[in-house]
């Protein structure tokens, strides 16, 4: 926008000397073209067809000097079109003595009128091709800041998970933990209180004695019932999906496995309890039975459900799998319909195993 001011101000410009000459068809006509070519220009800045276009309006000058007038916008294209270099110096002295031939027999006012016109046409030319830069480089940096803002939150966000991970991979050690130091001591304490219970009641046989130490022992045996489900919960909130897979994964040695878990939330705890059975039974038939060079396994959650894939490039069945299939097979189809899941198992081109499990 800032370049086409500039033209329509030379432009007004080299109209100027109207006030001092009369114009006639001929000045009206190199006015037209002077316009034409400048637009030309404007649209397309290569420096070849720059300078076919500029030297063929300097060629028309020899023979029509009026069309010198407009020399003004011509210059302001010429800098624009990169021409001003060491290596076009000669299209530079080519223009001055062209210039010069076409003033000669022109008043000193107008040569002056139209140096101080190519000198405002220079200035325009700089001050817009200032900001254009300045414009480039403010877009640029801002390119360059809205980048780095989505890297660092993209950064920030796989960093929040993973210290989220780690602290709840921390919770469960701690709850594993506390499950071990209340099974072995507090769990042990009160057996050895129960059986201590249950030597006095064989030693004090008085009336007044065995009501009490029937009471106690009753209380002891509530208590060590409470503890130890309190130690089964812990156990199993404490087991880790994602750690127990690449554990599995790690101590596989029949082939190279790939594990790709996508899970953000961690399942309940009979969804964990399914997902490792069916884990350990299908690496276990991959190592006896598949022949594979290579598994995949995929831990994935979606809107609805949790999804489990197994599959290798064994050597299968050639086909479906027969319905009387192994013990294995079989524990895995009922842990999975257990919790209202579904599974599929192909054996064409190595085995795959397809478990979806619903959230509840």
């Amino acid at each position: 926008m800032n370049r086409l001011i500039d033209k329509a101000l030379l432009l007004l410009y080299s109209l100027g000397i109207c006030l001092l000459m009369p114009a006639d068809a001929l000045f009206v006509s190199f006015f037209f073209l002077a316009s034409a070519c400048s637009c030309i220009l404007e649209f397309s800045r290569q420096k070849c067809f720059s300078l076919i276009v500029l030297g063929s309006y300097g060629l028309l000058t020899i023979f029509f000097p009026q069309g010198i007038l407009f020399c003004p916008l011509l210059a302001y294209d010429y800098l624009s079109a990169g021409l001003l270099s060491r290596k076009n110096l000669w299209v530079l002295l080519l223009t001055g003595l062209l210039f010069c031939y076409s003033v000669s027999g022109s008043s000193a006012f107008t040569v002056y009128y139209l140096l101080l016109g190519m000198v405002l046409g220079g200035i325009l030319w700089f001050r817009s091709s200032s900001y254009e830069e300045l414009s480039q480089t403010y877009k640029k940096a801002r390119d360059d800041s809205f980048e780095y803002t989505l890297l660092l939150k993209e950064k920030n966000k796989t960093l929040i998970e993973k210290q989220n991970y780690e602290i709840y991979a921390a919770t469960l050690k701690e709850r594993n933990r506390i499950a071990r130091e209340i099974h072995d001591h507090v769990g042990h304490m009160l057996s050895r209180a129960i059986l201590m219970t249950g030597a006095m009641k064989t030693v004090f046989r008085e009336p007044s004695a065995a009501e009490p130490l029937s009471q106690m022992e009753d209380t002891l045996n509530t208590a060590m019932n409470n503890i130890r489900e309190s130690v089964h919960d812990l156990h199993d909130e404490a087991v880790n999906l994602r750690e127990t897979a690449e554990n599995l994964v790690a101590d596989f040695h029949s082939c190279p496995v790939s594990l790709e878990y996508d899970i953000s939330c961690p399942p309940p705890p009979e969804v964990r309890y399914c997902m490792i059975a069916v884990l350990k039974e299908g690496l276990s038939n991959i190592a006896a039975h598949s022949q594979a060079e290579q598994a995949w396994i995929t831990l994935r959650e979606h809107p609805g459900m949790y999804q489990l894939i197994i599959r290798d490039n064994g050597v299968g069945t050639g086909g479906a799998v027969p319905e009387t299939h192994g013990i294995g097979l079989s524990n895995m189809k009922e842990r999975v319909e257990a919790l209202n899941g579904s599974i599929h198992i192909q054996a064409e081109n190595g085995f795959r195993i397809f478990i979806t499990i619903p959230k509840k």
